[in-house]
């Protein structure tokens, strides 16, 4: 398994990611790619691909704001045909391991959607087995219907805040940040 990561918008490494990306997310759940290269000129984010024999099995956008601690896992995808084969688990391992050796970042943080149903059970659960911790606070955005819970998980770098609301503030901060357009 390779892991590629690129901080930098790199249109070949996207084409071989946006596959997985959209069979992975609705259309109402996903970014327009004119938004992840405006966010890749900000600075805000960072392409993980997967790679097994050459081709691309999974992909993730993290990101982070100015002063947060948190590295956001904005999006997160295992190729369905890979999916059950521990690949998300040691992808996980290599964003987690790229994360710490960056030293800026205190905890790993991805907003999962809280609705009671079978499917967002088996999300949360995947982020509960490789070691993401479950706040109490839903957050209900007014752009979109579902409900969102933050997880985290503590890369050992110092004390943190684990209030749910406070993890939101860093979330909305990047997504906010995400959909402002760079000046020209």
């Amino acid at each position: 398994m390779e892991v590629v990561t690129t901080e930098q918008w790199s249109e070949s490494l996207w084409s071989e990611a946006e596959p997985i990306y959209y069979a992975a997310f609705p259309e109402h759940g996903r970014k327009k790619r004119e938004i992840i290269r405006n966010m890749f000129s900000k600075q805000l984010c960072v392409l993980h691909l997967v790679k097994i024999e050459d081709q691309p099995v999974a992909m993730a956008l993290t990101g982070n704001t100015e002063h947060s601690p948190a590295l956001i896992i904005d999006y997160f995808a295992v190729r369905e045909d890979q999916r059950g084969k521990g690949v998300g688990t040691l992808f996980l391992e290599s964003i987690q391991r790229w994360a710490k050796a960056q030293g800026t970042y205190k905890l790993l943080l991805i907003e999962v959607e809280a609705q009671d149903n079978q499917t967002n059970q088996k999300r949360a659960q995947f982020w509960a087995n490789v070691g993401f911790i479950e706040t109490a606070y839903v957050h209900q955005y007014i752009w979109v219907p579902e409900p969102y819970r933050a997880m985290y998980l503590p890369l050992g770098n110092g004390p943190f805040s684990t209030e749910g609301e406070h993890l939101f503030s860093y979330i909305t901060r990047f997504h906010k940040e995400s959909f402002t357009k760079t000046q020209t």
